[in-house]
């Protein structure tokens, strides 16, 4: 019988605003539990329903990783570019590449190795703590300063995180993870305050960004929880978070929500926690970068997950776009500031075709069929009517201002200044 590999990387669906649209996982599962994971939520549904949350796994090819990297115009496909670029990899979109699947088969291990081989610049996303114990993950992490690691923890709260965050460690095992990856002299160590919940996360998030700080952490990230009240799955832990949260978790989003289906709390909501979060942040050094579509402005630079500015992440995406408009003297930004980006980037394939994504409505099908990755993005752009356009993504912090010579919108900047 074949062996079954899960298929590895692919462009994120955030790839309108995102600094690492090329995403990997090391596995098709995680073996962590958190009650609010997206991907959990995304994953438990259709016919990948039952093997997803009977925990039933498979790792990707090393083998044909390896080829992807090492001779990218053969074998790395709609990747090419992307990796003959050296842009940075985003490691851990779906699935912890660290957690306990890792402990039992060592494939991640397998791969770091290789990438320290061809010095290949990774950022990575984690909840586990463990390997930064284990010496050999740490003799290939120490020294390596283009790796950058994000360490998600949502309170300093031990019961509230254990419940909610089944199976991670807990708040300060992981801070202790940060520490150890602060002194191994690599490419930085990231707070990742994500998900934001209110009552779980507020009672503590401004004591968890300091000991993050005092453990090494040079930036930190955050983003408020949305709620997906259509999936079946969240619904059923929605109990359980609300007796953490101390209220009812799901009217207070549709009270506070714009949309309907996926809940987003709105800008007002959120603006005290996100003032406050950027002031400690500034006092105590730290670069604050913000994830939510809301306040996305405030990032320290366009990179929302924490990378600093000197990062080769790819720069044709609406973050960026917000920092050009607020560092231009009549705050504007331009389709010309995109475009070269987007174009080495996603122009050699179709939109339909995309690794990954979602192209499965037959309505966007109907309407982006024809349109390379890259003109699906100008689209987008040249929409503001569109959710992913930057004038809808963001809420009105960048606005329509007008056309250039080419037809294509300029946008102004009306974001937050504080």
């Amino acid at each position: 019988m074949a062996t079954k590999y899960y298929g590895s990387p692919r462009w994120s669906n955030e790839i309108a605003d995102c600094s690492m649209p090329m995403t990997f996982d090391t596995y098709s599962n995680c073996s962590f539990g958190c009650m609010y994971c997206f991907a959990q939520n995304q994953r438990g549904l259709g016919k990948a329903k039952e093997a997803y949350l009977a925990k039933e796994v498979c790792a990707v090819n090393v083998e044909k990783i390896k080829k992807m990297f090492t001779d990218p115009d053969a074998h790395g496909g709609q990747f090419a570019p992307y990796i003959k670029q050296r842009r940075v990899m985003q490691w851990g979109g779906l699935s912890d590449q660290f957690d306990g699947f890792e402990k039992q088969r060592g494939v991640t291990l397998e791969l770091l190795r290789f990438f320290k081989e061809i010095d290949y610049p990774l950022c990575f996303s984690t909840k586990a703590s463990w390997f930064t114990q284990d010496e050999r993950y740490m003799e290939l992490i120490r020294g390596q300063r283009n790796w950058n690691f994000k360490f998600s923890i949502i309170t300093l709260d031990e019961e509230k995180a254990k419940v909610i965050e089944r199976g991670v460690p807990t708040p300060r095992e992981r801070l202790e993870a940060i520490r150890r990856i602060a002194e191994a002299d690599a490419g930085g160590a990231t707070l990742r305050l994500r998900p934001f919940i209110i009552g779980v996360s507020t009672p503590t998030y401004l004591d968890l960004i300091k000991a993050a700080s005092d453990c090494g952490a040079t930036a930190m990230s955050t983003e408020f929880f949305c709620l997906e009240q259509r999936s079946p799955i969240l619904r059923e832990f929605l109990p359980t978070i609300n007796a953490m949260a101390g209220f009812n978790v799901l009217e207070f989003y549709r009270k506070y929500s714009v949309q309907s289906g996926y809940l987003r709390l709105n800008r007002k909501v959120k603006e005290p926690f996100m003032r406050n979060m950027k002031d400690l942040c500034e006092q105590l050094g730290m670069r604050f970068y913000v994830s939510d579509a809301h306040f996305k402005e405030l990032c320290h630079n366009g990179s929302c997950c924490g990378l600093p500015p000197t990062w080769n992440y790819s720069k044709g995406q609406w973050c960026e776009a917000l920092q050009l408009a607020k560092r231009h003297p009549e705050g504007r930004v331009y389709w010309a500031d995109m475009r070269s980006d987007i174009q080495q980037l996603v122009s050699g394939f179709k939109w339909c075709r995309a690794q990954g994504f979602n192209c499965n409505s037959s309505e966007k099908r109907a309407k982006y069929e024809g349109m390379t990755m890259a003109d699906y993005m100008q689209w987008l752009w040249n929409n503001p009517q569109s959710g992913q356009s930057p004038y809808k993504l963001f809420e009105g912090a960048l606005i329509p201002d007008g056309k250039d010579v080419e037809g294509n919108i300029i946008y102004k900047y009306n974001g937050a200044r504080f």
